[in-house]
Formats: structure tokens, sequence, C-alpha cells
């Protein structure tokens, strides 16, 4: 028996002359539990089980059907049932070093082994009943503490996740979907046997660890840089900054036009061709703006404009706005691009220290290869197909997956399937990513049931590959 919550649950039976053998970690025994208490509170004595864990004394008993102290009633009935005698019998208390019960043990009918007669429990026999229940009670305290550490473990690493996604409003749950995507291809590879992939509570459970610790570093990485919804964006967006500069200078040329020293037609264009230029700006200020050559030459244009500031002339765009609004894809300079590089780097470095369960090991590296490509042009360490694992490559299609998927990043909007699929096409071809993990996807549909959960329903669409 097992002790849980004042309650004794069979855990293993054992009888060789009736072939019965049953664990409970099987989910076989359907028997009900012994209380150690009744439902008045009172002491339930009429059990020799739960007195022996109650008194955490050893009981022995000669014949259980002439025994006054105890109920056998449920006994006799399975012995009825089974054309079994249940006769001597030894009840011990599975005690820890510290004193708590964890459990019973109870051994019944010592065989003679000349005579093959039921024979009573002998003080020699006692003694080595406790010393068998000794033996269990560090067997199942070596597992419960494994089972402890590993609930803690759990925990620790679905808090460190938790942290990271409660660091931004527009990254929130990323990490706790990024694992469910994961998880999904993983299970689904088990179920069609994909590459012959074997998925056990361990593996899965490595994967799931690696799924919640991949984006850890993003700790060291500062909010104004990992939530950069626009391409001016620092503590505050500057296009602001910049659109009171403009009304400094359309209020100047207004002056001029007032003294007389330029013409109506001249002053209208003026007005009009600055209203322009700065909707340009905020146009190209989003991420969603490719810059071509030809926005860059029109922006330069513009950089080149003056007014004049507390009588002194200065430039409408500093050459920080100059340079930022100059990214040709998404809002980062390629100084922030680094800054958020490096997270997969301190990643590594923070879960290098933790001293993971030997089964659990590979879950740093998982966690750190995120962000690494087949062609070996990823980070942070460059890694290439040969090096990368199957759950290296799971993590690296799920974390992009759900980056396009997502509906809450400041610097883009979100995606379609068709879209994210011809985008993940993309990545093949260039050798970033597993196409056969992105077909495996697309062919058993997997992508549906994360969409019909995760996403807008107008995000939902026929997808296709491109590859």
């Amino acid at each position: 028996y097992m002790l849980y919550n004042n309650k004794l649950y069979f855990s293993i039976v054992q009888t060789e002359s009736l072939n019965v053998y049953i664990n409970g970690e099987d989910g076989r025994i359907d028997w009900p539990p012994v209380p150690l208490y009744r439902e008045d509170g009172t002491q339930n004595r009429s059990n020799v089980s739960a007195v022996t864990a109650l008194d955490r004394n050893m009981v022995v008993i000669a014949d259980c059907y002439t025994e006054p102290n105890y109920d056998f009633s449920g006994t006799k009935k399975f012995d009825e049932m089974n054309n079994y005698r249940t006769k001597s019998m030894i009840v011990v208390p599975l005690k820890s070093f510290e004193g708590e019960i964890v459990g019973v043990l109870q051994l019944i009918n010592k065989i003679d082994k000349e005579t093959g007669e039921i024979t009573e429990f002998t003080e020699f026999d006692q003694e080595g009943a406790k010393a068998l229940a000794s033996q269990a009670t560090v067997s199942i305290l070596n597992a419960r503490y494994l089972q402890e550490l590993e609930k803690f473990l759990d925990a620790f690493m679905k808090s460190l996740g938790e942290v990271v996604d409660a660091k931004s409003p527009y990254t929130g749950n990323h990490v706790k979907k990024v694992g469910k995507f994961a998880k999904m291809v993983y299970q689904t590879m088990g179920h069609k046997r994909y590459r012959n992939v074997e998925v056990d509570r361990d593996s899965l459970r490595l994967l799931e660890i690696a799924s919640w610790l991949h984006d850890v570093g993003k700790i060291a990485v500062p909010n104004h840089v990992m939530d950069k919804a626009t391409k001016l964006e620092t503590v505050f967006d500057r296009i602001d900054a910049i659109a009171d500069r403009f009304e400094i200078v359309k209020r100047d040329i207004e002056i001029s036009y007032l003294k007389g020293e330029m013409a109506e037609n001249e002053y209208i264009q003026e007005i009009e061709q600055l209203d322009k230029d700065l909707q340009f700006l905020r146009e190209i200020n989003s991420g969603d703006t490719f810059m071509s050559d030809d926005k860059l030459e029109r922006l330069q244009q513009i950089a080149k404009r003056r007014y004049i500031l507390q009588g002194k002339e200065v430039a409408l765009l500093r050459d920080d706005e100059v340079y930022n609004l100059s990214i040709r894809k998404g809002t980062l300079t390629k100084e922030e691009r680094e800054i958020i590089m490096s997270h997969a780097e301190m990643t590594y470095k923070m879960l290098e220290k933790i001293p993971f369960p030997k089964k659990f090991e590979k879950a740093k590296n998982i966690a750190s290869n995120h962000h690494e490509k087949l062609n070996g042009k990823g980070y942070p360490r460059g890694l290439n197909s040969e090096q990368l694992s199957l759950e290296d490559r799971i993590l690296a299609v799920a974390d992009v997956f759900e980056a396009l998927s997502s509906a809450d990043r400041p610097y883009k909007s979100p995606k379609k399937l068709s879209e994210i699929f011809k985008i993940l096409s993309f990545m093949v071809k260039d050798g970033d990513i597993d196409g056969d993990i992105v077909r495996f996807i697309f062919e058993n549909k997997i992508y549906l049931d994360f969409a019909k959960e995760e996403m807008l329903p107008e995000q939902i669409d026929e997808p296709k590959l491109y590859f």
C-alpha cells in the first residue's frame, strides 16, 4: 500500500499461487483505498493495514479467520471468489528515517518449503520483513524525491518561460504557444512513425522543457529593443518629435508668406510638400515597409532640408533618425539586431549552469539552437545540418511559425496561413529550416488544429507549399 491523504492505496499485488501480479502504476488496480479515519473522524481500527499505519508498529497474525481484533470480511470474500485461503499475515509500516509513514507492506501465507503447508511467521521472518520494508521505503522515497525534483524542474522552467512572456506585452504567451505547436508536431510524428520517431514521456518532456526555456535569454534584452514597434522608437516614438519640427518649418513658411516674401502658390506647394514628406516618413517608420533604393533617395533629400531654430540653422532630421529610417526591413538597426540575437547565446550560458537530470541534459542545446540554420548561417554558434537534432529542427520551425502567426507583435501584422507557408517555403529554399518537417506539418494539417485554437479566424485560409 502507498499512503496518500490519509488513505492506503493498493500499489503492488502479487499472489504466486493465483498467478496474480498487478502493478498500480499501470492503472489496473481499481480496488477502493483503505481510509485511516472514518467519516466521523475516528480512527479506522478494524482494518489491520490502517492500524499498522496509525500505530506505526508491525502486526503479526497467526490466522486471519480466528483473529478477533480486525475485520477480515473483505479478505474472506476475496478468498471465496478465488478459491483461496488467507491465513498467516505480517503487516509492516513503511517508515522513513524522518519517521514519516509512506505506506504499508503486507505479507500473507508463509509456506513451509518442506511440507508446502501454510505456517506462522517466526521472529526471524519478522526481522526479515522489517529489512525488506526498509529497502522498500528507501526505493519509494528515492522515486518520490525524483518525482518531486522533476515537478520542481517543471515548475521552475515554466516560471522562467512565463517571466519571459510577461516581460513584453507584445510577446505574451509566445513561449507557451511555441511549446504547444512543437508538442503537436512531435506527438504526430510519433503516431505516424515519422523517421521512426518513438515518442515517450521523457522525450516529450525534453522537448517541452526546451520549449519553455528557448527564449529565457531575452531576460537580458532591454524592453525598448525587444518591443521596438517602429524604426524611430526608443522609450517613445521619435516620429512625433519630427512632426513637431515640421510644424515649426510650416510656421516659418507661413510667416514668410504673410510678410509677402513668397507667392501664394509657392506657399501652398511648400506646405503640401511638407505634409507629403511627413506622411512618407510615417510610412517608412513602420516595420512593414521595405526600403527600396527610391525610398532611400527620397529620405536623403528630406534629410538635406534645414530650418532656423533659436537663430541657428539645423537639420530637419537628426543623423541617428536618418540611420534608423534607412533600415531596409523591419524596425531594428544592425546594433539592435545583434542585441536581440544575443538572447540565444545568453540562453545557452544561463542553462549551461543548471545541473539538469541526465535524461534532460540536451534541453539546453535544443533551447539554444532554435535560431541555428541548416546551412550554417544561423546563430549563436553557426551550427549546420549535421549538428542539429530533430528536436532542434522542430523547435526552430515552431518558433518561426508562431512568430509569423502572432497577432500581438507591434512591428508587423499577423500573417495568414497562406502567407506563413509561403515564407516557410522560401526559408526551406534558402536552407534555413527543415523542409521535411514543414511538409510533414502541411500534409498532416497540424497547422490547422493550432490555428483554430491560437489564431484569428481571418488568418485561416488555404495554404500551399512552394518547394
